[in-house]
């Protein structure tokens, strides 16, 4: 979605009450604080005002600029027939059944240990043995002893096999990889376009699988003219070569020009390309330093945007997290200037450390809704509504731009009869949790809010305060204080309003301009250029 409109200087406010979450360093107490004077953006007012009023004269806020959903994207009816043909071979009854088996397989998956990892596992079995059998050994003689400690490490052994996940990559044959074609084509087709401004020329899909991901770029981008896929399972390569030639072997000319295949990666240092997108395979890592150095090399290989996806659970975010952090250890490690330099471009609104795995120790996954074709029925229909969660990071090279002004991302909303919650992922770094009441907050924001959903943004300006207050002062301002200043103030308000957030030393002050002062507005850039392959 663009975001590079032009404004003019118009303002029509009010006084605006968020409720500011914060964590004490125990971890154990949290501390609310109040702040009365938080306006939505004084442009995104003003764009709301002129170009978002319907036919009734209301304006229609479903469609505010910090809405980053996307629709529900069907498969391409080129697809679908080519699928019933390739399908034809196999009872599409039996597939269906072991279609759910594999995905459940897939979706409860964990990630390899490390041998330190495993080593500590084992100390830890160990210690707790000898804790309640440490009298035992005492009494031995050397030779009972050594046939007791043999018997110990059989022990240890045996109790760690039944608490490590026993991981082994996957292997697809002709027939399996015609399952996972049933089971993951729909969540993995879809591609949001939300940077008017870029067109990529080239795609690079590492782990390209059954050829998802090249229908959903092609169905957004038209300038795409080459689809480099790479996957290890020639089966998988031949289905989706087969899908691009409708189903028929014999067919010369593919439906999309430009697609090539390979089992093996390109060198990173003679090949470039414009976007590069690493979808559900880091998991199929055996090792810590392999999926560092896979991360590494399509760093290497990325002009603009480098997308990672993975399972919706905390075994997927992980990896995903892990992958973010490695890339932004190496960009902070050079300058700017350096082809090498990047920065979190979606989901984080910031290049710090999840928040929400910080504070609260969860994943920070996305939902989506999605569609699937039902292949059981002679006529092509689609099955119910259902629901995929997944983990991802978008990075882009170069320095990130105006990332005082960027607008909080939406983690979750509960929506109320006269009010809103959201729960916020600021640009600070920290979590935030804003209650919107319909009869105290300004008219925009409380309409912004009704509407956001999981991953949109919240229409408020973050700018820098120097001369904000420090986090032990704002934390001593208790709820029932705030709401008797609010009763008894009767001066009217300054000509900006602001609250505040806190991040060490720094701090952001949520600000709207009421006298027409020019102020910046939210991300400078177009934000996330494409959304994970899942159907909404």
């Amino acid at each position: 979605m663009a975001r590079n409109c032009k404004f003019d200087n118009h303002w029509n406010g009010g006084i605006i009450s968020f409720f500011l979450q914060t964590e004490r360093a125990n971890h154990s107490l949290l501390n609310s604080h109040i702040t009365r004077d938080t306006c939505v953006d004084h442009r995104v007012a003003q764009l709301l005002e002129e170009k978002y009023i319907g036919i009734s004269g209301h304006i229609n806020y479903r469609k505010h600029p910090g809405m980053m959903r996307r629709s529900q994207s069907p498969l391409p009816a080129k697809l679908v027939n080519a699928i019933r043909l390739l399908l034809e071979k196999y009872p599409v009854t039996s597939l269906v059944t072991k279609t759910s088996k594999l995905v459940r397989y897939l979706n409860h998956r964990q990630p390899p240990l490390d041998t330190a990892e495993l080593s500590q596992r084992a100390k830890d079995i160990e210690a707790k043995i000898f804790a309640e059998e440490g009298d035992k050994f005492a009494k031995l003689s050397s030779v009972e002893l050594e046939d007791v400690l043999e018997a110990h490490r059989k022990n240890i052994l045996s109790k760690l096999r039944k608490t490590v996940y026993h991981w082994k990559p996957m292997q697809y044959d002709a027939y399996t990889s015609f399952i996972y074609l049933l089971g993951r084509m729909a969540p993995d087709f879809s591609i949001s376009k939300r940077d008017s401004d870029f067109r990529p020329t080239s795609v690079f899909h590492h782990g390209s699988k059954v050829g998802a991901g090249i229908w959903a770029s092609n169905n957004i981008w038209s300038t795409i003219g080459e689809h480099y896929c790479v996957d290890e399972c020639m089966h998988m390569n031949t289905i989706a070569r087969l899908l691009l030639q409708d189903g028929n072997e014999q067919e010369r000319v593919m439906a999309i020009k430009g697609v090539h295949f390979r089992n093996f990666s390109p060198s990173p240092k003679q090949n470039k390309f414009s976007l590069v997108v690493c979808a559900y395979n880091l998991m199929e890592q055996p090792s810590h330093e392999d999926r560092s150095q896979l991360v590494q090399d399509l760093w290497e290989m990325t002009e603009s945007y480098l997308v990672l996806i993975e399972i919706g659970t905390g075994a997927g975010f992980k990896l995903v997290d892990e992958a973010k952090e490695t890339l932004l250890q190496i960009s902070n490690q050079v300058n700017p200037e350096n082809p090498l330099h990047g920065h979190v471009f979606s989901p984080c609104p910031h290049d710090k450390p999840c928040p929400k795995l910080k504070e609260k120790n969860q994943p920070c996954l996305m939902e989506c809704s999605m569609r699937n074709v039902d292949f059981t029925k002679k006529n092509t229909s689609e099955t119910p509504k259902s629901f995929q969660r997944y983990s991802y990071v978008i990075m882009k090279k170069g320095p990130r731009a105006g990332e005082d002004t960027a607008w909080p991302r939406v983690l979750q909303r509960v929506k109320a009869q006269k009010h809103t919650h959201c729960h916020l992922c600021l640009p600070c770094g920290k979590l935030q949790h804003v209650i919107i009441s319909k009869a105290k907050y300004e008219k925009h924001l409380y309409s912004c809010a009704r509407y956001v959903d999981q991953g949109d943004f919240l229409p408020v300006s973050l700018i820098s305060d120097p001369d904000a207050d420090s986090p032990a002062e704002a934390h001593s301002h208790s709820l029932e204080t705030d709401m008797q200043n609010q009763q008894d103030s009767g001066q009217s308000e300054d000509s900006s309003s602001r609250t505040k957030c806190f991040d060490g030393d720094n701090s952001y002050t949520l600000t709207a301009d009421i006298d027409g002062d020019p102020l910046r507005i939210g991300p400078k850039s177009n934000e996330t250029i494409l959304a994970p392959f899942s159907v909404k």
